[in-house]
């Protein structure tokens, strides 16, 4: 009996280490997450109700405002309002409040998503930043990258580590040395980027006149399309501030990937210095881009590549705690933010309400005094209405302008004979 239990106990861990993940179950702070709900605005909140009332006020006014987003993002609990939530960003983007968004909404809708696996609709809507706006923090960055390499999804690692690189951001151990791995990992085994579509070509040819043609342009940034040049230029950015030779490694296979052209000097630098350069980290470079340039020169080395994760175990034994207190208490901000944000609506709600009724209330007035003193003001009221019709009349004159500038050029003048003198 004893033996069984042994058995099964190895087994056991045996799972546990197999779904293991560098991040623990505390980073997460899934239960101080759960909490909002407590939250005496949230607990009340139908969603149905909200997103009709919300969709309503967009159709008359072409606005609604961020903290009702907010609301509505921290109120998912189902999946099935997925589809409404991503209706709501689009529409707040297209309103002028959208430079009110709270910095706790791209969490809520990060968290929405990753809590209901939707993962492409999730890294869709990152690469859509114009019409969402939706950003990647190092914490949020940290948790998808983490959820990725526990289900071995390394290509959506790669395309979150290039959501920092758009954003230039890679100040934070963990997220760059999970960003590191993950596009390593891609580039063992690569497979293609989904692309947006692409728009349909008309059958037959159609010629437009426009104003002026448009150059193409690339700014090699945004625009980058090629997944190998993006996680290049990602391993760039991640590699840059580091001297030793694990990341100039992966400086050179960025630059490599990124702009072959450029490696050639990378290349004499490196020989110069006197860099080594670890051959294992070299041996992902496809093979189309080896013809370009030669490493024959360079100190070639092999490293162990599980130092790689041993860097990330390292950045989370560092800054996990630090990041979970951090977090914890943005959540407590945020829902104070969240307040503040409602009740300064609720006053502007309440002052465009009594300005609105200031202004019905002097337009009954006016008409009322124009009733009661009608006969005393009777020449002044006929005057007015002469001087709206000679308005009236002073603007046909204007429209009939150009017509009677073709009369004039019509006119015939009589002829003139000149006088018979006596």
């Amino acid at each position: 009996m004893f033996k069984v239990f042994k058995q099964t106990l190895k087994v056991q861990v045996v799972n546990v280490l197999k779904v293991r993940t560098f991040l623990s179950h505390a980073y997460y702070c899934n239960e101080v997450w759960d909490q909002r709900f407590q939250d005496s605005i949230l607990e009340k909140v139908n969603l149905d109700e909200l997103y009709n009332e919300l969709e309503q006020q967009y159709q008359r006014t072409r606005n609604i405002n961020a903290v009702d987003v907010d609301v509505f993002a921290h109120s998912v609990r189902d999946e099935s309002y997925i589809e409404e939530l991503l209706d709501l960003l689009y529409k707040l983007r297209m309103s002028a409040d959208t430079c009110n968004t709270l910095n706790s909404t791209s969490h809520a809708v990060i968290r929405d998503f990753t809590n209901f696996a939707k993962t492409d609709q999730l890294l869709q809507t990152l690469d859509d930043r114009l019409n969402y706006g939706v950003f990647l923090d190092h914490y949020t960055a940290n948790l998808l990258l983490d959820t990725f390499w526990k289900s071995k999804d390394y290509r959506s690692g790669a395309r979150v580590a290039s959501q920092l690189m758009l954003q230039e951001d890679f100040n934070h151990p963990i997220s760059s040395s999970l960003s590191l791995l993950h596009c390593f990992k891609f580039l063992q085994n690569p497979s293609e980027w989904p692309q947006p579509p692409k728009p349909e070509e008309p059958e037959e040819e159609v010629r437009v006149r426009v104003k002026y043609v448009r150059n193409p342009h690339d700014d090699e940034h945004f625009d980058l399309k090629d997944p190998h040049r993006i996680v290049g230029k990602t391993l760039i950015e991640i590699a840059r501030p580091f001297q030793d030779s694990l990341n100039r490694s992966f400086y050179l296979l960025g630059v490599m990937l990124y702009k072959p052209d450029k490696a050639v000097g990378v290349i004499d630098k490196f020989v110069k210095d006197n860099v080594v350069v670890y051959k294992n980290v070299l041996s992902v470079v496809p093979e189309e881009a080896l013809g370009t340039f030669s490493v024959d020169k360079l100190q070639m080395e092999s490293v162990e590549l599980g130092i790689l994760e041993d860097n990330v175990r390292t950045a989370v034994n560092k800054m996990s705690e630090k990041d979970i207190a951090v977090q914890c208490e943005a959540y407590v901000r945020w829902e104070k933010e969240r307040k503040e944000a409602l009740e300064n609506q609720h006053k502007r709600l309440l002052a465009m309400q009594r300005l609105s009724n200031i202004e019905k209330l002097q337009k009954d007035m006016k008409e009322k005094e124009m009733l009661l003193w009608f006969f005393e003001n009777e020449e002044k009221i006929e005057l007015e209405i002469e001087a709206k019709k000679k308005e009236i009349e002073a603007s046909k004159m204007l429209r009939r302008g150009p017509k009677m500038k073709e009369d004039e050029e019509e006119y015939i003048p009589p002829e003139v004979y000149k006088r018979k003198s006596v």
